[in-house]
């Protein structure tokens, strides 16, 4: 998407007061019925009296169309041609639902591209236990060797990977390493979800979802398809112990040629070094081999998911937007994701989630860095999402006048509703819709909202305080809650509290991603008065 006009010398007072679609509001549309013609012609009329430019077309439960389908395609322009009739702009949706990545179980309907975890476990497995509820059995659980473990007070004194077949020794502690594939869940129409950490995985994503959409309206990418919304990517969330000494399952991320990958960026054999990854070293010491262990699992998930699909769409015309999943602290992040800013370098429109009338600074100024580090034209924030029926205007307006003076141009309301018929009803009200009684007022509020877009598309910001964030320094403590977890929560709390300071005594500043700086800095943009990022 391009705010072509933001190249003018002056704002036009035209365009000011009568924004154009790409400055105004593009809500998520919740297809969550047998949605025909006389519902499309339906919501779009609504959506544009309600002073939006756009919709996202986004599945939801209760939808009765296969997903994909011929039928599915052919109501997708049925609704792209309609909204461009009236002037809007049709935003894709990569998913059947949420979390993006197994296009409504399809890439999931072959094994070797189901989500895979690490357990380490106490006690030996047999064949059909259950670990946690939705993992395959008959066959789909995998030894993959044990370990002696010797902890003294409560640190990791010594460790040796035994192998398969290795006897176990005496004096220390026997753990075994299993790993799992994920089984079938209603969810994600009986399949599964998809291991983001395969690259050939997501490339049967991208084929089976992106390039539909492209043979269906190629001619439109860029233009009247601005971009194409990704949500909430993630890996399966690593889990610590809560003491050094219980014998409890821990599950981490895993993808099949990890050990491989890990040994070939790090030097060092992954299984033989994931005691450190579990425990505490003594003396205060600090392990580099967990920091290798979680540098790798962020590259492996950001280069195999948003970099694949960040190039697809550059490639062919179309911009990648969206979110991803538990942005806002560096223990979130470091569970499900690694790093949050680490995947927004491959996003065109680099996007939050903010839900529950929520206040994350830092989850808006991580995004709102890399828009401006990288030279992004706009920022996106899925919003309102589970306020409530009794959300009112002044609500609209708070949540979105923050998160405006935090970067945010492109406003994708949650939710509205086709319908709510069945469990639609419940789907994380209020819906932004005709089922609302203020629906036909909204328009104020976007108008407001799209006369400030037009001035903040302009101009470039003066950014002179760089604060180098501190999720990499985070990842050394992932260990025992009894030995880590007041130093993390002081980190998280540091966090908060430095982003507060700056922002509310009115002093901008950008995030400095580790990962991100080589690439954006190159040395002739080390001068002695400082540095240049992007």
């Amino acid at each position: 998407m391009t705010y072509r006009e933001k190249h003018s010398f002056q704002l036009e007072r035209s365009l000011f007061e009568k924004p154009s679609s790409k400055y105004r509001g593009t809500p998520f549309w919740a297809w969550n019925c047998k949605v025909d013609k006389e519902d499309v012609d339906r919501v779009i009329m609504n959506l544009k009296r309600m002073g939006m430019g756009g919709f996202h077309i986004h599945c939801r439960t209760g939808m009765d169309i296969p997903y994909l389908s011929r039928e599915f395609m052919e109501m997708v322009r049925y609704a792209h041609e309609k909204g461009r009739e009236l002037g809007m702009l049709t935003w894709l949706y990569d998913e059947d639902r949420f979390p993006s990545g197994s296009a409504g179980g399809m890439v999931t309907q072959k094994m070797e591209f189901r989500q895979r975890i690490l357990v380490l476990s106490p006690e030996k497995l047999s064949g059909d236990e259950d670990v946690f509820g939705n993992v395959l059995k008959e066959g789909q659980r995998k030894f993959l060797g044990k370990y002696a473990v010797w902890l003294q007070e409560g640190y990791l004194a010594d460790y040796v990977f035994l192998g398969i077949d290795g006897e176990e020794l005496a004096g220390a502690d026997t753990w075994y390493l299993y790993r799992e594939i994920i089984g079938d869940n209603a969810w994600f129409n009986n399949q599964a979800y998809v291991d983001t950490l395969n690259g050939e995985a997501i490339r049967e994503f991208i084929s089976l979802t992106h390039e539909t959409y492209y043979k269906e309206f190629a001619d439109e990418f860029g233009e009247t398809m601005p971009a194409i919304f990704t949500d909430e990517p993630q890996f399966w969330p690593k889990s610590t112990l809560d003491f050094a000494g219980e014998k409890k399952k821990v599950l981490l991320p895993f993808t099949d040629d990890l050990p491989d990958s890990f040994q070939k960026a790090s030097g060092y054999h992954f299984f033989e070094i994931l005691p450190e990854c579990v425990w505490e070293l003594p003396d205060g010491r600090l392990s580099d081999k967990r920091y290798h262990f979680h540098n790798h699992i962020c590259e492996r998930f950001v280069h195999g998911f948003a970099d694949q699909i960040g190039a697809w769409c550059r490639g062919h015309g179309i911009a990648l937007t969206g979110h991803m999943m538990e942005e806002p602290t560096l223990a979130s992040q470091t569970a499900m994701l690694g790093e949050a800013m680490r995947s927004y370098r491959a996003f065109e429109i680099p996007g939050i989630d903010m839900l529950y009338d929520g206040r994350e600074l830092n989850t808006a100024k991580q995004a709102q860095s890399a828009v401006r580090q990288y030279g992004r034209e706009g920022m996106l924030s899925e919003l309102y999402g589970v306020t409530g029926w009794d959300f009112d205007f002044r609500g609209h307006k708070l949540a979105g006048d923050w998160q405006a003076a935090l970067g945010v141009t492109v406003r994708v309301h949650h939710l509205t509703w086709t319908s709510m018929a069945g469990e639609a009803k419940r789907d994380y009200p209020a819906s932004i819709g005709c089922q609302s009684p203020w629906y036909r007022e909204y328009r104020f509020l976007e108008d407001y909202f799209a006369r400030l877009n037009t001035a903040l598309t302009r101009g470039k910001s003066e950014v002179k305080i760089g604060v180098l964030h501190p999720i990499e320094s985070y990842w050394l403590y992932w260990g025992p809650k009894e030995q880590t977890w007041a130093h993390r929560e002081e980190m998280d709390e540091h966090f908060r509290n430095l982003t507060e300071w700056l922002l509310y005594g009115l002093l901008d500043f950008d995030f400095i991603a580790e990962s991100l700086w080589q690439e954006l800095t190159p040395d002739s943009s080390l001068v002695n008065d400082g540095f240049l990022v992007g």
